[in-house]
């Protein structure tokens, strides 16, 4: 499955600092993008951090363009499925600031654009900015936009986030990861529906609908001084909660077909998952939830034939692909990272007991990314997880 395919639940945002397996990128819908037209490596940072493609077919520099992309749909016959549709009808042609929770790959991203698709502002930006991708120093700059001459590498006046989703919607994604310096500015900003450029001299006033998104608990970063409390309030005034793919096993079984059905390779449309095959699938915790999915199909479909997908073809094993590497089958290069990954994040949590801030120092990784792995132990103490995550990457390494 490519980066533009139809992926049955989840338009993952284009910088995910997520340990889940599979990390494809995959855009459904893209309300608005976003152009700049300047060489500069600041602004080019900015734009990888903005989901930005420079020099598109949308005209001047600094313009919102909208595609024409069908949104894909919240799939799932579950309650909590059709409580999700039901806030999201709720909440669409309201103006309060809405916070989406839930852990990473669960698809809070596509809530948020259904969010904008059903509300009055649809016909405007949804101006997305992934916080835990962000650098400190560039932060101000991405969500504020600068003049001329405001800093070294300000080449030219450019349009923040936030001016960019004027009538629009401003979608903050890992909202927790937000510096602390400009969770300051950031509340003056929703208070007073004002917002000046770094550098700049003119205040500009904005109209947007705020909706952020979190895998951290953020009542536990305001206890932690982490995050402000009075910020907290303005971004939690509603709220929906997206559960883990666990928690919704007939979703995923329907979620799956789709991805089958929606496959770029038509080759693959009329495959179906065997009954044993999708009892296989329920009985997995899927800590990457729906990417994790979309990359556990994505090699069983390499491997089924017939047109079925039996049991034997659904690997979430990391002994299975050592297996496979010995008989010199097909191995998926991003599971072995995310293996990886996931084991040095986990030693991380073991040398730090738990620490989350630490692990995440240590690592280099988001505390989001942290509190996710965190959360997948529970019930486990941290030394059997490392020891568990040493076994997986023994599995792995055993297949050279």
């Amino acid at each position: 499955m490519d980066d533009h395919e139809y992926d049955g639940f989840d338009r993952s945002s284009s910088i995910d600092q997520g340990y889940a397996p599979g990390g494809y990128v995959t855009e459904s819908y893209v309300p608005s993008r976003i152009d700049i037209g300047s060489n500069n490596r600041t602004d080019r940072l900015r734009a990888k951090s903005l989901n930005i493609k420079k020099n598109g077919p949308s005209g001047p520099a600094g313009k919102a363009r909208r595609e024409s992309k069908p949104l894909t749909p919240i799939i799932g016959s579950s309650p909590q499925a059709a409580k999700i549709r039901e806030l999201i009808s709720l909440y669409a042609e309201d103006d309060s600031s809405v916070l989406i929770s839930g852990e990473t790959g669960v698809g809070k991203e596509l809530v948020a654009k259904h969010l904008h698709a059903a509300g009055r502002r649809s016909q405007h930006a949804f101006s997305a900015i992934n916080a835990g991708a962000v650098p400190e120093t560039l932060a101000a700059s991405i969500l504020f936009g600068h003049a001329k001459g405001a800093f070294t590498g300000a080449v030219g006046e450019q349009e923040g986030a936030i001016t960019l989703a004027d009538n629009g919607v401003l979608f903050l994604d890992e909202i927790g990861e937000t510096p602390l310096s400009i969770q300051t500015h950031l509340l003056r900003v929703l208070e007073d529906g004002v917002v000046t450029k770094i550098g700049g001299r003119s205040p500009v006033t904005v109209d947007f609908r705020l909706i952020a998104a979190t895998n951290a608990p953020l009542r536990e970063l305001v206890n932690q001084k982490q995050f402000r409390e009075d910020l907290y309030y303005r971004v939690n005034v509603l709220s929906i909660d997206v559960p883990p793919l666990r928690a919704r096993q007939d979703d995923m079984i329907e979620i799956a077909e789709s991805m089958i059905a929606g496959h770029k390779d038509e080759r693959y449309h009329a495959y179906r998952l065997t009954p044993k095959a999708a009892d296989r699938l329920r009985s997995h915790a899927f800590p990457g939830n729906i990417r994790e999915l979309r990359n556990i199909l994505a090699r069983a479909l390499v491997h089924a034939r017939d047109g079925k997908i039996m049991p034997e073809h659904i690997m979430f094993d990391p002994r299975k692909c050592s297996e496979g590497m010995k008989n010199g089958e097909v191995f998926d290069i991003d599971e072995a990272k995310n293996l990886v990954s996931r084991f040095v994040m986990m030693k991380a949590l073991y040398t730090t007991q738990g620490n989350v801030t630490k692990a995440a120092a240590l690592t280099g990784r988001s505390r989001g990314t942290l509190h996710t792995l965190k959360k997948s132990i529970e019930g486990e103490d941290f030394a059997s997880a490392f020891q568990n995550a040493c076994n997986e990457m023994k599995a792995l390494l055993n297949g050279c």
